[in-house]
């Protein structure tokens, strides 16, 4: 179905639209960032098609906006057969660029369809072989695959094009942690870090890949450095502690755990767990209780901290509150309370736990 529209009265502009319409106005705003003159570029060999573009821009022009309204969603198997049909392979698409393809495949892999952003960026990197985002996001899908030799491969291969990438440097770290070769990940986390200071999750992975080297001092040095900028940071003290007293340092294992039970956790919620760990190894219970109470009352969403108090009402003696957290966690939870297990293990004993219904 073809509807021709003709602009204007005097030298009027004949503008055919039909079912290829739609398919140019994606070419043109995922190859070349909503440009007109550089799609006719790369369609030069088919005159009626640069023709049917300026009629298009034209129409821009003169009536209405072309946009992703009358297009989305962008079906990326009916833009790779469109281009076959005119014989356009990514290597003939000489004035795109590929910024688009980049953030296509993000959207294909929100929606957790990996394959056809993997596809995506194959066509981005044969399109534009230095584009280092394409390299970046296609290494970091092969690590969730569990292709750590191609994951370095291309992690490596986006870094060479851009040195500054810092996620790549992320992602080399933890696959070379992955498969326990730790001073390679250490190199990247540190460089990584250099770049940017303030990747907080970082130095917990260095600190962490330091330890399974036995370098425990170079453990703490990373976590005191991340303490400059991060002084109240829960989880840094109770790592720093457990670190001191690796090396024989009780004093300052001892420091870092009594300025734990200091701190309030509203100030860090991910330190929550660690800082309620702490106070009921110390017998602080009601603290605790009164604590995670007010927590979960104005945060519905702090739910899982259920099990903590779990911990805390069978340590005072209030079984029946215990045993009826315990199973909510089991219909709602299951499986966040199964990885948690350790957590029970090491605060209630055998007896304690068949008691509020954990076998």
């Amino acid at each position: 179905m073809v509807i021709r529209l003709i602009l204007g009265t005097q030298d009027p502009f004949i503008v055919d639209i039909d079912d290829e319409t739609p398919l140019f106005v994606i070419l043109r705003d995922l190859f070349y960032s909503g440009d007109w003159h550089n799609l006719r570029k790369d369609f030069e060999e088919f005159p009626e098609v640069v023709q049917k573009l300026r009629g298009l821009e034209k129409l821009e022009e003169k009536v209405t906006s072309l946009n992703e309204i009358i297009y989305e969603p962008i079906v990326w198997t009916e833009v790779v057969e469109f281009l076959e049909r005119y014989g356009l392979t990514p290597e003939k698409l000489l004035h795109a660029t590929a910024d688009g393809l980049y953030e296509l495949a993000i959207e294909y892999s929100d929606k957790n369809q990996i394959e056809t952003a993997k596809d995506i960026l194959k066509f981005a990197m044969k399109l534009d072989k230095n584009y280092a985002p394409a390299y970046e996001l296609y290494g970091t899908f092969l690590l969730e695959d569990g292709d750590v030799e191609g994951a370095i491969k291309y992690l490596n291969r986006s870094i060479e094009l851009d040195p500054w990438l810092v996620q790549s440097y992320s992602m080399i770290g933890e696959a070379y942690y992955n498969i326990g070769q730790y001073d390679k990940a250490i190199e990247f986390w540190e460089k990584e870090i250099k770049l940017s200071p303030s990747n907080t999750f970082t130095y917990f992975m260095l600190s962490d890949a330091y330890s399974k080297l036995n370098s425990f001092e170079k453990a703490i040095n990373v976590l005191e450095k991340f303490r400059e900028t991060s002084e109240n940071s829960i989880i840094a003290l109770y790592e720093l502690a457990e670190l001191y007293r690796k090396v024989g340092n009780e004093n300052k294992a001892k420091e870092y755990e009594s300025l734990i039970l200091e701190i309030d956790p509203r100030n860090d919620p991910n330190g929550v767990e660690i800082w309620a760990k702490v106070h009921l190894k110390k017998g602080n219970y009601d603290k605790v209780i009164q604590v995670i109470e007010n927590l979960i009352s104005s945060s519905p969403e702090t739910r899982h901290l259920n099990l903590i108090l779990a911990v805390a009402y069978v340590k005072t003696n209030q079984i029946e509150k215990a045993r009826e957290l315990v199973e909510e966690l089991k219909d709602d939870d299951f499986w966040y309370l199964y990885g948690k297990r350790e957590f029970f293990d090491e605060l209630l004993t055998q007896a304690e736990k068949e008691l509020c219904g954990i076998k």
